[in-house]
């Protein structure tokens, strides 16, 4: 669950330094990853914003962040070029649950093909947020933007859900979907809590 930040945040000379130190950490694809997974991604972990729970940072702070995916991303864009493979590299900037913001590069057969299977292409009419993310240091026309709806997900067999866990799940509004996984009937319980903006390099 996404917490919106109520609490005081004491140190913010120090937290700025976090995104660093977390940009720091991961400008160098896994590579190991991209070819027994089928895929490479970063997550966004940075304290408090990810402990225990996860919370939403005031919008200045993240586009600090935004920054510091988009360098991601262009490192990795190099070194995926190097790489000599197909690849579809991709900026996820989720909205309002900004911390849920990742860079992906997925294995694709051929150049130019688009792995979109991750979420939902959602059917709201929905601009681009481009005041709230605008910044002097990046420039976000850079990439294409495709919306898609940000979901939490939980599946009924796959997780050997109780009773007592889907009634739960019914009381915090999450709705019941059939679904098909590796040839398998499966019971999905959705709720949709914003939406995923999803940027390729134009």
């Amino acid at each position: 669950m996404i917490h919106t930040n109520r609490k005081k945040i004491r140190g913010w000379k120090r937290r700025i330094g976090h995104v660093d130190s977390w940009f720091h950490t991961y400008t160098t694809p896994d590579f190991k990853s991209f070819h027994s997974r089928g895929e490479d991604y970063v997550k966004v972990r940075i304290n408090p914003w990810n402990r225990l729970c996860e919370r939403v940072p005031p919008n200045w702070y993240f586009r600090l962040i935004v920054q510091r995916l988009i360098d991601i991303h262009d490192h990795w864009k190099k070194s995926y070029d190097v790489l000599k493979e197909p690849f579809d590299l991709q900026i996820w900037l989720n909205d309002p649950n900004t911390i849920r913001s990742q860079v992906v590069c997925a294995k694709v057969e051929r150049t130019g093909i688009k792995r979109d299977n991750y979420y939902r292409q959602s059917k709201d009419n929905v601009e681009f947020p481009t005041l709230k993310w605008k910044s002097k240091t990046y420039d976000l026309s850079r990439f294409e933007w495709t919306l898609y709806d940000d979901e939490d997900l939980r599946f009924k067999n796959i997780e050997e859900l109780s009773c007592e866990e889907i009634e739960e799940l019914r009381k915090l509004g999450f709705k019941t979907e059939e679904t098909v996984i590796n040839g398998q009937s499966e019971t999905m319980y959705t709720r949709k809590v914003g939406h995923v903006w999803i940027g390729r390099e134009k």
